[in-house]
């Protein structure tokens, strides 16, 4: 049985923004404007509008943080279909941000005194809000990427709505950007004695060394959320969960998922590794995990993740500070 909350567990704290880096201040898309008019070219005429520069995944930075340069302080891109530029919106002071994209190696002039940095470095030093334009560039930017061709016929598509779709100029079909539904959880155990509860973690095939952390997987066609996790703690760590409480969400543009927060509970203590694409799952008590991740035994997430902020509801304090 899947339900939303079992009567015998309490309700698991909801993680609110200052919990979550990629789920800060919210921008003004102007989404309804945008559908009606081109705002990059009414952002090229405004003389104001800044632009967020992409050079494959990084952007400029000072000192002072990420670096928006003016749209006339910035070269244009070489036409590459791939790449177009999109109007991402108005910032609380009313500036016009307009994404441009380069490739990695793209010699930028004027950027010579830049520092290139990633958003996963950016991600907890910068303010909300322009961590929001970040995130929702690198998504779109990746998008434009790999999708520039009709999934119907193969044709070249034309970037239209402000950078926000693409239409085929074969079939008139339209084709808007992906978001990926994910689910990522803390299994835990509802011991009546706190100092006996325990988490379940997993170490994954693609990490090295002794990194654990939460479990996630995308959601399948035709599931729930819900199902999506009592399908994937099963697969990989064979525990049966009956009780999902939903905590929070977290964009995550690596490429373009939204990562839906969960704990669930399990009532057994019995648990399998799947050997593929996690390689071991361990359960630790409060004073276990604190003590192997101070140790250095255990590498945890670091504050950039949503598993950082389920991992840390659970133990009612923050976690040891890591490099990952």
């Amino acid at each position: 049985m899947i339900s939303s909350q079992d009567p015998a567990t309490p309700p698991a704290p909801p993680l609110g923004p200052d919990d979550l880096p990629f789920a800060g201040r919210p921008f003004d898309r102007d989404a309804v404007e945008r559908e009606h008019r081109d705002l990059v070219a009414a952002a090229e005429e405004s003389g104001s509008a800044r632009v967020l520069v992409l050079r494959g995944s990084h952007v400029p930075t000072t000192p002072d943080g990420p670096f928006l340069p003016l749209l006339t302080e910035v070269p244009a891109t070489t036409g590459d279909p791939a790449r177009p530029d999109v109007y991402l919106g108005r910032t609380a002071d009313g500036t016009r941000v307009v994404l441009r994209t380069f490739p990695e190696d793209a010699q930028l002039p004027g950027f010579g005194a830049v520092a290139w940095q990633g958003l996963r470095s950016l991600a907890t030093t910068v303010a909300p809000e322009l961590t929001a334009l970040l995130v929702t560039g690198q998504a779109i930017a990746l998008w434009h990427r790999d999708h520039p061709r009709c999934p119907r016929c193969g044709a070249l598509t034309e970037v239209v709505r402000s950078g926000w779709a693409r239409r085929c100029p074969e079939d008139d079909s339209l084709h808007f950007p992906r978001t990926d539904p994910a689910i990522i959880v803390a299994v835990v155990d509802d011991h009546p004695d706190p100092a006996q509860q325990r988490i379940l973690l997993g170490r994954s095939s693609l990490w090295s060394g002794n990194r654990y952390s939460t479990f996630a997987g995308f959601v399948e066609p035709g599931e729930s959320a819900e199902q999506a996790v009592v399908r994937e703690v099963g697969e990989e760590a064979g525990v049966v969960v009956d009780t999902v409480q939903y905590q929070g969400s977290q964009p995550w543009p690596f490429p373009r998922s939204l990562m839906l927060g969960y704990r669930a509970v399990a009532h057994t203590a019995r648990v399998h590794a799947d050997g593929e694409e996690i390689l071991d799952v361990q359960w630790f008590t409060r004073e276990q995990l604190l003590h192997a991740a101070r140790r250095g035994d255990v590498i945890l997430p670091s504050r950039v993740s949503i598993a950082h902020a389920l991992i840390a509801s659970w133990l009612g304090q923050e976690l040891p500070e890591t490099a990952w």
